[in-house]
């Protein structure tokens, strides 16, 4: 009796698992027939797809906000530096009388002479203005002049050959420039300290 029991019980689990596979099949295969009938075979696939372009967009986003990001600072340093570089054009301007004149080349090692030169026969009545008019009238008032060069003679022979006393060209003070001025192409800025009259570097007097 009980053997029938058990043969009926395990009967009937065979025959719900046989109902089970039967049901999963034609649901299965229902689910294509539908996919096929209507187009969307690939949904998955594009599912998947789209969820991979999507975290690739959102990594390209973030990469972009951080581009973003460091471009803003690098135009905001650029503009820090152009109104650096407006305001010093500016105070150039200002000061006319800080033009600089250069002599020989910046080479390393050699030092750097700043000199006052002014003409005698500028500026000194109108005769002399007619005798020297191919003279700037700047000359009238000390000019800085930089100078590379060995030694301080050889600073003073070189303004002395661009610039000829024959000329009325005076070498007015000149002494070497200190350890860590600041040189600027074509031009020591201002920076020796304190300015003279008329915008004069406080230097040596010339022997």
């Amino acid at each position: 009796m009980w053997n029938d029991y058990v043969q009926a019980l395990f009967l009937a689990l065979a025959l719900a698992g046989l109902g089970f596979g039967i049901g999963k099949a034609a649901v299965l295969l229902g689910e294509r027939a539908i996919e096929r009938r209507l187009g969307t075979g690939s949904l998955r696939d594009l599912i998947a797809r789209r969820a991979k372009l999507e975290a690739g967009l959102e990594a390209r986003r973030t990469q972009r906000i951080a581009e973003l990001r460091k471009a803003e600072e690098e135009a905001g340093e650029a503009l820090r530096r152009r109104q650096s570089l407006e305001r010093r054009l500016r105070d150039l301007q200002h000061r006319g009388d800080d033009l600089l004149r250069l002599i020989g080349e910046e080479v390393a090692g050699t030092p750097c002479y700043i000199a006052q030169v002014a003409n005698k026969y500028v500026g000194g009545g109108a005769n002399q203005q007619a005798q020297h008019a191919f003279i700037d009238s700047g000359w009238a008032r000390p000019q800085t002049v930089e100078v590379w060069a060995r030694t301080m003679p050889v600073a003073r022979a070189e303004i002395e050959r661009r610039y000829p006393p024959a000329f009325g060209y005076v070498v007015l003070r000149i002494q070497e420039a200190p350890q860590g001025f600041p040189v600027t192409a074509g031009g020591a800025g201002a920076g020796l300290g304190d300015s003279g009259p008329n915008g004069a570097l406080p230097l040596a007097k010339a022997s």
